[in-house]
């Protein structure tokens, strides 16, 4: 049985070891917060790393993966410190939410730390953030939801110091995907990740794996781009892999429903599609077609929601993900 550590005693042992301890605090309006944390504090000197996953609870390879690393790397073979967090929320993980979280319908993700007193995903940002920050660098492990059929890459982004820049872009050369996307304008990179920028933390976000099912290769993806990432910066021996991967630089652009009715889709994740192509028919219950979406340029299909179900009323908070129907981005030539 893991040890219940308040988040106002957390202290890591500084001896080499591993450490399992689920970190609670206590939200004013008396919900619990639980973040279930390993430390493996290695042989010898070096930075610290974490690898988190979970941010949305229903991305299960990057969760799979989070453990995988837990049982596998060794304090004999590390340099420094790694902090694994396979679930940020067990409270969302257990009621299988997608993407928000389930006390307040809040998106974890564009919450920033600092506000303990506010709502609970404010307050549960900010204990992730108590536990992180003194991190020379982050993963954040992510993947398609239950109803959200996605094409594996790596948004990076490319704000802040330089140095923190060029860090992050190495933490993403690792990964077996087909795609990074470096992301220079704040605006398109969460709250979460900005934050961790203006606390010297080199960070990425990595999409692998789709529709809430841990396949094994999307599994490995996860793991061993995490393992090329620790080698990258030092911290375990061995020369990082580097796969063949591609630079998406174009805008991105989200669809969304304006009415609600059934999705179906004339495309599929990782297609390239061509100006007024159709990406798919809204229909009403019994087949009638409601509106026609079409590309608007060359575009590459990063996910689309595959659930046919589309409710455009739910936007909780303003947050457009769960009435949204194609995401795609302008490929640049």
């Amino acid at each position: 049985m893991s040890k219940h550590v308040p988040f106002e005693q957390l202290e890591w042992d500084s001896r080499p070891g591993k450490q399992e301890v689920i970190v609670t605090r206590q939200h004013h309006s008396g919900e619990k917060i639980e973040i279930p944390v390993a430390v493996i504090t290695g042989e010898k000197p070096g930075p610290t790393f974490t690898v988190m996953s979970g941010m949305h609870a229903g991305e299960y390879s990057g969760i799979l993966a989070a453990q995988r690393l837990v049982r596998t790397v060794q304090p004999g073979d590390l340099k420094g410190r790694l902090i694994v967090i396979p679930v940020i929320s067990t409270r969302a993980f257990i009621e299988r939410n997608m993407q928000l979280n389930p006390v307040d319908q809040k998106e974890l993700h564009f919450q920033r730390p600092g506000n303990p007193g506010g709502t609970y995903s404010e307050c549960l940002a900010d204990t992730l953030f108590g536990i992180v920050s003194e991190s020379s660098y982050l993963i954040d492990a992510h993947a398609g939801e239950m109803a959200q059929a996605l094409y594996p890459w790596v948004p990076i982004p490319m704000v802040g110091p330089k140095l923190v820049q060029e860090s992050s872009y190495n933490l993403a050369l690792g990964y077996d995907v087909p795609y990074i996307e470096p992301r220079y304008e704040p605006a398109t990179i969460p709250a979460f990740c900005l934050a961790l920028v203006e606390a010297g933390v080199a960070n990425i976000w990595v999409e692998v794996g789709k529709q809430g099912v841990p396949t094994e290769k999307d599994t490995r993806i996860h793991y061993d781009g995490a393992i090329a990432a620790l080698r990258t910066v030092g911290m375990l021996e061995g020369a990082p892999v580097r796969p063949a991967q591609k630079l998406l630089k174009g805008r991105g652009k989200q669809l969304n429903a304006s009415t609600s009715g059934v999705f179906l889709p004339a495309i599929k994740e990782g297609d390239v599609v061509e100006p007024g192509q159709l990406l798919g028919r809204l229909t009403d219950y019994f087949g009638n077609v409601i509106e026609e979406f079409h590309a608007e340029a060359r575009s590459l299909i990063l996910y689309y929601w595959s659930s046919p179900a589309i409710n455009a009323e739910r936007t909780p908070h303003g947050y457009n993900w769960h009435n949204g129907l194609v995401r795609l981005i302008e490929l640049e030539d």
